[in-house]
């Protein structure tokens, strides 16, 4: 089975995305402090029939090597984007798992984590656009008290379809 891929509907959004893609990430490890920026290189991949995109990454953070995973989908039956986040910096060996909705060219999903003092888990929200051959990942983490901050930003440019 192939899934809708008509202009405007999710499936059609994550075909694409498909390709490969190099740009500049950032990190913020406090709120409005740049803590490292660095050339990234990553590719999307349409998996299981037009079901899923699979984003696979390469950065540097501090000069030491970072991947990640990013897997994610539109579900038809609950009508919502579903992710899950696996990385070599942010998640030791955790998966974050996240779900949202779609936003102007693109999708939100929320997620969660432990905080590694032992308070509230902390959120994750992680925002998807596609302006072009231009795609922006951004990352926030949701305090405990709701207060937002920027994580991340991955600024990527299409280098091949």
């Amino acid at each position: 089975m192939t899934f809708e891929k008509s202009t405007g509907s999710p499936h059609h959004l994550l075909a694409l995305l498909a390709g490969n893609w190099k740009g500049t990430s950032k990190l913020w490890l406090e709120p409005g402090k740049l803590a490292n920026e660095s050339a990234i290189l990553g590719s999307v991949q349409i998996i299981l029939d037009g079901r899923f995109a699979l984003f696979l990454y390469e950065s540097s953070i501090e000069g030491e090597a970072q991947r990640g995973m990013f897997t994610f989908g539109y579900n038809t039956t609950l009508e919502r984007y579903e992710a899950s986040w696996v990385d070599s910096f942010h998640n030791n060996t955790a998966i974050m798992f996240c779900e949202g909705n779609a936003i102007q060219n693109g999708f939100f999903v929320l997620g969660s984590y432990p905080d590694p003092a032992g308070g509230p888990d902390w959120g994750w929200r992680t925002e998807v656009q596609l302006n072009g051959n231009e795609l922006i990942i951004t990352a926030y983490n949701i305090l405990p008290d709701g207060q937002e901050a920027k994580a991340t930003e991955l600024s990527l440019t299409k280098t091949t379809p």
